[in-house]
């Protein structure tokens, strides 16, 4: 009901200007000294039907624009309002009654409403008939021939207010389409932002969102690598390519964007102003490219390159809600950052270097729920709290610190070493067999820096065997390594 209601006042809206002039062309007519009645009667009925069937095919067309009555209920309102005007006009002399000036109606209603430049036309045609056909059919005084110059500037200037409406309208139609379209991008920035703010792969979800809120095919960030004169890229959407690096001061757009600051819309000649043809080939080969830089405090962190294929206006809204998305984006990756360097500074070992004891329970457990094999290693070093007072505790530090770096470089990608207290290591070693197992943590005691010695325990996970069964085993078979002369290793029974 209520969006009834909304169409009838939208309607209303359109039609009252028009309607109000053609009730006061009526009443100033029924006022003349000579009216042919029947006549005037008749144009009034056929003017009070067009209006109904203008109004209704305004109310259809709001519902389905793409409908017949969206293409066709128009021109015929229109066409039937001429001929009631038509009818008007004899009824109250002829040309000389002054009824003809409301004939500029249905062009104005065309003008402003109609959803094709052909509508216009047609009613133009029939407002040249509506001057013209009387003179050629009827003449006479009613319509001497004196009156061809004035119909035709009539219908000629008709034409050019009406075309001129009409472009007016379709300005207006697109900056509302723009402004509705910039709106919604905006909307669906700040629900990308809020998501950018849960996310584990920033940079990759801030590439996701450029394509899909500025309708891009591919985008890129390149961010500086430390200490070189050289940008990487840190995060690819929409080509299948592995990063790339690109020389930071070399021509191309990228490194100017970054030490200007300023965002770059390249749309002619791409090939030359890209860091890297071989990726710009991989995605496609872009025809317009946008350079965003992101940047923190006033310096330039990155650059958010987003690219559209050929056919797509990227300039407007596109480019603006890539770069409101880029401004963005560089607080989100750096608090993302700094979340990530505390999480990691509450998981390591300050002095090592090496996972915590809390980061060993974390990955413990992960293997627990992964289902696979695997063995638990505890590692103490032998005689330590005498070298510290022997040596000092910068001494043992330092010891603790060149073992934990010799032994890191033995493991395997997916094996775990972690510092879990004063001298005490643990290991943890995925899918490895028992010669295996005893292969790497005999390797690892031969290690210690200093010459110094180190004993050892371990235990294989048992099927069933919780997280603190499997490591009370492996922490006995070092008291039994450490026990039973040190400087050795035990297997759990």
């Amino acid at each position: 009901m209520q969006g009834n209601t909304r169409g009838f006042r939208s309607v209303g809206g359109r039609l009252a200007p028009f309607i109000a002039a053609a009730v006061v062309t009526w009443v100033t007519v029924a006022v003349g000294e000579r009216v042919d009645w029947p006549l005037f009667a008749l144009a009034a009925a056929l003017a009070v039907g067009s209006g109904a069937l203008a109004a209704a095919a305004t109310l259809f067309a709001l519902r389905r624009p793409e409908g017949w009555a969206a293409r066709f209920g128009g021109i015929v309102a229109s066409l039937a309002f001429l001929g009631a005007v038509a009818l008007l006009r004899q009824s109250a002399g002829g040309g000389g009654s002054g009824a003809a000036v409301v004939s500029v109606i249905p062009v104005f209603y065309t003008a402003l409403h109609s959803r094709a430049r052909h509508q216009l036309y047609v009613v133009l045609a029939g407002m040249a008939a509506f001057y013209f056909a009387p003179i050629v059919l009827i003449g006479g005084s009613a319509y001497p021939a004196t009156q061809y110059r004035a119909a035709l500037l009539t219908v000629a200037v008709g034409g050019i207010v009406g075309l001129a409406t009409r472009q007016l309208v379709i300005d207006v139609r697109h900056q509302a389409g723009e402004a509705r379209g910039r709106e919604r991008m905006l909307a669906q920035v700040n629900e990308a932002v809020r998501g950018l703010l849960g996310s584990s792969q920033t940079r990759v979800d801030v590439c996701q969102a450029a394509c899909r809120i500025g309708e891009a095919s591919v985008a890129v960030l390149f961010e500086p690598l430390p200490g070189t004169r050289r940008m990487r890229a840190t995060a690819i959407v929409g080509v299948d390519a592995s990063p790339v690096e690109i020389a930071m001061l070399q021509p191309p757009a990228v490194g100017e964007a970054f030490a200007s600051g300023v965002s770059r819309l390249v749309e002619s000649d791409v090939e030359s102003h890209v860091g890297s043809v071989l990726l710009w080939e991989a995605a496609g080969r872009p025809a317009t490219l946008l350079y965003e830089p992101l940047s923190r405090g006033g310096e330039s962190v990155g650059v958010l390159v987003v690219g559209w294929p050929s056919g797509v206006q990227a300039s407007g809204s596109r480019a603006a809600v890539v770069a409101v998305l880029a401004h963005e984006a560089a607080a989100v990756i750096d608090r993302a950052d700094a979340v990530s360097e505390l999480s990691d500074m509450a998981s390591t070992d300050p002095l090592t270097g090496l996972p915590n004891r809390r980061a060993w329970d974390a990955r413990v457990g992960q293997a627990l729920g992964s289902g696979k094999p695997f063995t638990i290693a505890m590692l103490d070093l032998d005689h330590f709290k005498q070298y510290n007072d022997t040596y000092g505790h910068p001494a043992g530090d330092r010891l603790l610190k060149e073992t934990a770096a010799i032994w890191r470089e033995q493991l395997r990608v997916g094996d775990l070493l972690a510092r879990l207290g004063g001298e005490e290591f643990g290991l943890l070693l995925i899918d490895c067999d028992t010669p295996r197992a005893i292969e790497v943590i005999e390797r690892l005691r031969r290690l210690v820096s200093g010459d110094r010695t180190c004993s050892a325990g371990f235990a294989e996970h048992r099927p069933g065997e919780s997280a603190e069964t499997v490591l009370a085993r492996a922490d006995a078979a070092l008291y039994e390594a450490k026990s039973s002369g040190r400087d050795r290793l035990c297997m759990s029974a």
